[in-house]
C-alpha cells in the first residue's frame, strides 16, 4: 500500500492524490466541490475510507482548484482531466474505474461527467450532491440567475479568476447549530473559501442551464444517490425529480441528517458506496 501524489495530462498540470493497493484492486476517481483542494480535510475524510476498504482511489483537484494548475475551469477542461486520469488508471492498474461525487457539488460535476457519452468506462457512479437540468431551485432565486447568466457569462470570459463573494444561506432547520458552527468555523480556518472565481460560477450555471449541457441526459450506468432528509440546499422533492428519470439499475439512500452529513458522516457515506460497488454484477 502507498500514497503519492501525481501530476496527469501532456502539460502534467492536473493533481492528483492517488491511494493505492495494489494493481488489481477496483479504482475509485472521486470529486469534491471545487472550492478547494482534494487535500482539505474534509475531502480526505471522504475518499480516504474508500481505500481502508481496499480500493485505489484517485482523488483529482479539478483544472485551477488547489494544487491543479490551469488558467482556467470549464466543462472541458475538467473532462480532459478526467480523461488523464482514467489513462493513467488503465496504464497501471485494472480496468474496473468507479466513479464517486461528494460534498455537494462535486456530485452535480460528477453527475455530468457519468451522463457524458464520451465516458463509457465507470463501472457504478455514486453521489451526495445531485442536478435537475434547468431547474435552479437548488441554489434559490432561479428567475434572478438565468437573467444574469448572460452576464456572468461574459465577465467570466475577461475576468475568469474575480471572485464571488457568497453568503451561506440563514438556516434555522434540522442540525441548524451544527451546521452553523461547522460553516464558522470553515470559514474562520479558511478565510474565503466559499468565494468562488467567476469561470466556477459560469461553469456550474452552464451545467444547470445550458442547452448542451451533459446534465440534460442522466446517467446509464448503475446509480446509488445518497441524500440527507433535512438537506438546505436538496430538498426531497429536488432528489426524487431526479432519482425518478434513472433508469432500474439505482439505489436512493436517504440519511436522517442534514446536508453537512457529508463532513461528520463521512463514514457512513463510505460504507454505502462500498456496499453499492460489491452489490453491483460487474467485475470488481
Amino acid at each position: 500500500m502507498k500514497i503519492f501524489e501525481k501530476w496527469v495530462g501532456q502539460k502534467e498540470n492536473i493533481y492528483l492524490k492517488c491511494l493505492v493497493h495494489d494493481k488489481n484492486a477496483p479504482n475509485v476517481i472521486f470529486l469534491m466541490t471545487p472550492i478547494g483542494s482534494i487535500e482539505n480535510e474534509i475531502a480526505v475524510k471522504n475518499y480516504r475510507p474508500l481505500f481502508d476498504k481496499g480500493f485505489n482511489v484517485f482523488a483529482i483537484d479539478l483544472p485551477s482548484i488547489g494544487n491543479s494548475v490551469d488558467d482556467k475551469f470549464s466543462y472541458d477542461k475538467i473532462k480532459m482531466a478526467i480523461n488523464d486520469t482514467i489513462e493513467y488508471i488503465l496504464e497501471n492498474f485494472s480496468d474496473s474505474i468507479h466513479l464517486y461525487g461528494g460534498t455537494g457539488t462535486g456530485g452535480i460535476v460528477a453527475q455530468a461527467i457519468a451522463s457524458d457519452k464520451d465516458f463509457p468506462c465507470f463501472k457504478t457512479f455514486s453521489q451526495f450532491g445531485v442536478a435537475n437540468h434547468n431547474d435552479l431551485s437548488v441554489i434559490g432565486n432561479s428567475a434572478v440567475l438565468k437573467f444574469l447568466y448572460p452576464l456572468v457569462k461574459m465577465t467570466a470570459t475577461f475576468f475568469p479568476k474575480r471572485r464571488i463573494k457568497f453568503k451561506v444561506p440563514k438556516y434555522n432547520g434540522f442540525n441548524a447549530e451544527k451546521e452553523n458552527i461547522w460553516y464558522q468555523n470553515m470559514m474562520k480556518k479558511h478565510p474565503g473559501i466559499f468565494d468562488l472565481p467567476l469561470d466556477v460560477v459560469y461553469t456550474l450555471l452552464w451545467l444547470l442551464i445550458s442547452k448542451d449541457s451533459p446534465i440534460k441526459a442522466v446517467p446509464q450506468i448503475p446509480t446509488l444517490v445518497m441524500a440527507a432528509k433535512h438537506d438546505r440546499y436538496f430538498t426531497y422533492e429536488y432528489v426524487i425529480k431526479y432519482y425518478e428519470k434513472l433508469g432500474s439499475n439505482k439505489r436512493l439512500h436517504w440519511i436522517d441528517d442534514s446536508h453537512c452529513v457529508f463532513a461528520w458522516g463521512a463514514q457512513q457515506l463510505a460504507d454505502e458506496v462500498n456496499s453499492w460497488i460489491h452489490s453491483r454484477n460487474v467485475s470488481i
